[in-house]
């Protein structure tokens, strides 16, 4: 592999599938989906032990090969895991070999990947990767929480997903002033593409390519809205889908730091009344999806080398079912 790896970072829901699929489209760039390197192996890393260690190392490469995230990426394949039992010799190794792989079975000499929570893994990808380019995707708090409202998979208070957004976005912008840190602006994206995929490729050292706004999907097959054309047509969908008073309480949430982000105030300042009834439903919906998660805390804690059990049980896509915030 060639040139420095390249990672997108952000809150869930604001964009970083469709920067990814967009730069994936690159001939030069092989951009690997979300990886959840840090949560599902480095956080595990003492579990598991040295991985200079072969017995150590086969441990957690049968683990992680068997993980909805690798087998999603399309690497739970022999070749692969003969690959990690011969590279992975660290943790470092053994996450550079999962990108310089997923580049080279795409026949690209450039390697990346995107996992919004890596944000908080990003002082340890710039020790391994001193050159590394990040890629800090932002949206509109109020988009984000209003997309995260429709996932099953996450809480259903807007004021537990508006923390959410805040949290990824305060640490990835700790490194805004490292150099090859650059801020992509979501709402640019679908209203200038070209202006902006052009200053994405500028900071990256790559040629724009107009491959990158040609989508190909095969025939027959349902169109996922990061795969389509490049559009602006959901900017503005959270208007409709949130009350007053919940966009008022992302806004209490987000407090000075909305306008630090470039955003501005759409709601009256919450009330003392709609903050308590914010507050309450995010402590209840919490202890409901706490308790959703149950067995997922046992693998997290009791049985740390156990990643795909772990996985399989963090999230259980049925507790949010009739579930609806303030």
């Amino acid at each position: 592999m060639t040139g420095s790896p390249i990672f997108i970072v952000g809150s869930p829901r604001s964009g970083t599938t469709l920067l990814r699929r967009i730069l994936d489209r690159h001939p030069a760039l092989a951009i690997c989906g979300e990886t959840h390197f840090h949560r599902l192996v480095y956080l595990r890393r003492k579990a598991f032990g040295d991985l200079s260690d072969l017995a150590n190392r086969r441990r957690l490469i049968t683990e992680y090969i068997s993980s909805r995230q690798i087998r999603r990426a399309g690497l739970d394949t022999a070749e692969f895991v003969e690959r990690l039992s011969r590279e992975a010799t660290s943790y470092r190794a053994m996450f550079s070999a999962i990108l310089s792989y997923y580049a080279e079975i795409h026949g690209k000499r450039r390697c990346g990947e995107k996992t919004p929570q890596h944000a908080f893994f990003l002082e340890t990808l710039c020790e391994w990767f001193p050159n590394a380019v990040i890629l800090h995707m932002i949206r509109d708090p109020r988009a984000v929480v209003a997309s995260l409202q429709r996932a099953e998979w996450s809480p259903g208070s807007v004021v537990t997903n508006a923390r959410t957004w805040l949290k990824h976005n305060r640490a990835a912008r700790l490194f805004r002033d490292r150099t090859g840190y650059l801020e992509v602006r979501y709402e640019a994206l679908v209203t200038e593409p070209l202006t902006e995929l052009r200053r994405v490729c500028a900071l990256i050292g790559e040629e724009y390519s107009p491959l990158m706004q040609q989508p190909e999907v095969a025939e027959g097959e349902p169109t996922r809205r990061s795969q389509a054309a490049v559009t602006s047509e959901r900017l503005d969908i959270w208007r409709s889908e949130l009350t007053a008073a919940q966009v008022a309480q992302i806004e209490w949430v987000l407090g000075p730091e909305l306008e630090s982000f470039g955003y501005t105030r759409r709601a009256a300042p919450a009330s003392a009344f709609t903050v308590l009834r914010g507050v309450s439903y995010a402590a209840f919906d919490y202890g409901r999806f706490v308790t959703a998660r149950l067995p997922a805390v046992w693998y997290r804690f009791g049985a740390k080398t156990k990643i795909a059990k772990f996985e399989r049980w963090s999230e259980p896509k049925s507790f949010r079912k009739g579930a609806k915030g303030p």
